[in-house]
This record gives C-alpha cells, structure tokens and sequence, in this order.
C-alpha cells in the first residue's frame, strides 16, 4: 500500500448553479451546519490512522461558503484521525462574490497554504453566460486580496471556447491573468455536458457550440503564450508558473496513488478498489446520523481497466508515460503490445518517446480522446 495518501473534502452548496456545471451540489445553505457535522462523522468512521496525507483539498461546490470556524474543524479532524505531513499542500476552492480580504487572512491562519480562484473570466459578458455571481471587478479584487492576506500559492480557474467567444477575447483574459503572476493557471475549455442547462439549450439549438478547428486553434494559442510566459504546461489543462507549483494534489491522481473522498458523491481509491459515496445530500446525513458510511458502491479494478487509466492520466502530463513503471506493473512490453498504436501515433507526429518516456506532442494532445481511443480498443 502506498505510504502517501490524498484526501478530497467535497463541499455541495452553492449560492446558485452555472449553466454549465455538473457536479453534485445545492442551493440550501441552511444545511450547511448539519452538513459539517456529517462530514466530520465521516472522516472519523474512515480507518487509516498509520497513513501520511500529503495533500488536502476543499472542492465542490462553493467551500468560500464555510465559516472559517467550520473549515478549522474539519482540518482538525483530519488531524485526529490521519497523519497528516508537516509539508502537506492544503488547497480551497474560492469563488468571487462569497469572500473578502477579512475572510481570506483568516482562512491562512487554518493552515490552508494554496487557494484555488474559480475566475473563470474577466469579462462580464462571459460570466453573465455563464452564470457565474461574481462580475470582473470582483474577481480581479479577489486575486489582489489573496495576495495581500499571505497567500503565495496561487491558482486561477478559467474557461475557454465559449460559443461566442472570439480569439481576441480569450487572450484578453490570458494576459490578464499573467500580468497577475499567479502561481498557476487552470484553463479549461468549455465541455457542453448532458442535463445542464447549457447543454439543454444546445439540444434545442439555442446555442452552437465553437467548432472543433476553432478550439484546437485556441488549445494552442493559450499553450504557446503560456509557455513564452514562462509557464510550464505539466498537464493538458494545467500551467505552473517557472515550473514550479505544480498542483500536487491533482499530480497525485494524475500519478494513480491512492485517495481519500469525502463528503456526497465523493469518490475514493486505494490503489486497486475504486469506491463512491452515493449523491444525495439528505440520505448521506441520514445514513451517517444512523452510523452506516455514506458508500453507494465499489469496483475492483480489472488490469486491463488498470492499464487504461494508467494510459489514458499519464498522457496528459508533460512527461507522459513512464514505460518502466507500465512494464513492471503489468508485465508486458509496452512497445511490442502497443505497436501498431504507436506506429500511427508516431506517423503523424502525435507522440515521440523521450528516454524512458512515451508522451503526446501539443498536436497529440488536441486530439488526446481519439488517442486514448486507439489504445482502448488494443486493451478492452
């Protein structure tokens, strides 16, 4: 079992929905209190006290919309019943519009050490369509705030490719953010997901999405401005400033070590079983009120489900797949399993092996699904 274990609290409330978002959360915020508590049974009832927690990370959801008192008992808890190590990344998610200079100086005094900024965009049109609460200003006074509470662990969230969106307008908010200096930047392209609001409005042609030639093309401006910008791109989505300040957590997953989930929906792995917390919010409280883990279900991992995720997570990083690493844990030759894959992979200039290494080129990345896809029908 792996000596180093992450944990993931996830928060379920927001003030209200994205038009574009599918992760489980409410608008109840008078849950919130009975909420905390719960959780907190959770944690308590998870065996895994002789583990060390390197990272710890606040998602959701809104967790700006904790009271700090909350957010300090949580992180106590976890301190009671882990091992938590003295150098541990400990990141939360805030979201402009739910927190203030005051809020964040005290949340540094809780031991949080990375903030993660939901800005998404700095023009208003944007986030009016996206139906964020915040306006630019706010978010442009919230990334000031962190930085004068104490903060020097800095993320911000972007979205990218939405339906109107122009080249001119996306590097806007680009250089925006880089006069700002984060630490790192999350730019996401936007994924039009089933059962949203957004995605019903493109059912109804309402809204048409950018098309796939225009997205790659701005894949690629934001990866090349980035990296003139000194801003390293370790992850398809994800840039750390001078190469440092890598996301550890996410690196974790990225690296298939074993996770800890907590809170509705929150899903678990120990490095063979995947597990999952079922996703609602009344029947968690119930079940933890009556004793029972929150556990909708598990999966035992098959090698071949194994091999394809180790694939599939690898292949978005810079340094791609370590192909010692895949040999020795499924014993087969990567090179000779694969070689067909490869041989197209290689043809068109989509991947290349650097020593020990198989990794995408940016063109490889652009087209990352069809790619993994290739490698999915070799495996499955």
């Amino acid at each position: 079992m792996c000596d180093q274990k992450s944990i993931y609290i996830h928060i379920p409330f927001c003030v209200k929905k994205c038009v574009y978002c599918d992760f489980f959360s409410r608008t109840d915020l008078s849950l919130i209190p009975i909420y905390i508590h719960c959780l907190q049974k959770e944690i308590e009832k998870k065996p895994g006290a002789k583990e060390n927690i390197n990272t710890i990370y606040f998602g959701g959801g809104t967790p700006s919309l904790l009271s700090i008192r909350d957010v300090a008992r949580i992180l106590q808890t976890i301190g009671q019943r882990f091992k938590v190590s003295r150098d541990v990344e400990i990141t939360f998610e805030v979201n402009p519009g739910t927190i203030d200079f005051d809020y964040l100086a005290e949340l540094k005094k809780t031991g949080i050490n990375r903030l993660s900024i939901g800005v998404q965009s700095f023009n208003d049109d944007k986030l009016k369509f996206l139906g964020r609460i915040h306006t630019a200003e706010q978010a442009e006074q919230t990334v000031e705030d962190a930085w004068a509470a104490g903060f020097n662990n800095i993320s911000m969230d972007f979205i990218y490719g939405l339906p109107f969106e122009t080249h001119a307008i996306w590097i806007q908010d680009l250089e925006k953010a880089i006069r700002m200096a984060p630490s790192h930047l999350s730019c996401y392209m936007l994924t039009i997901e089933p059962g949203t609001p957004l995605g019903e409005k493109c059912e109804k042609g309402l809204v048409n999405p950018l098309g796939s030639s225009v997205l790659s093309a701005m894949f690629k401006k934001t990866a090349t401005l980035l990296s003139h910008n000194k801003y390293e791109h370790y992850e398809i989505s994800n840039f750390s400033n001078a190469g440092q300040n890598r996301s550890r957590h996410n690196s974790n997953y990225w690296n298939m070590t074993p996770y800890y989930g907590f809170g509705p929906a929150a899903h678990s792995y120990d490095g063979k079983i995947r597990s999952w917390n079922l996703k609602n919010l009344e029947t968690y409280i119930k079940d933890l009120d009556s004793g029972m883990l929150p556990v909708k279900g598990q999966e035992i991992l098959t090698c071949e489900q194994e091999m394809m995720e180790m694939i599939m997570l690898r292949l978005r990083t810079l340094e791609g797949l370590d192909i010692h690493i895949f040999q020795a844990r499924f014993q087969v030759s990567f090179k000779d399993f694969f070689k067909d894959v490869l041989a197209v992979i290689l043809d068109q200039d989509l991947g290349r092996f650097k020593g020990n290494c198989f990794a995408l080129t940016l063109e490889g990345k652009i087209r990352l699904d069809s790619i993994v896809e290739g490698f999915a029908k070799k495996i499955l």
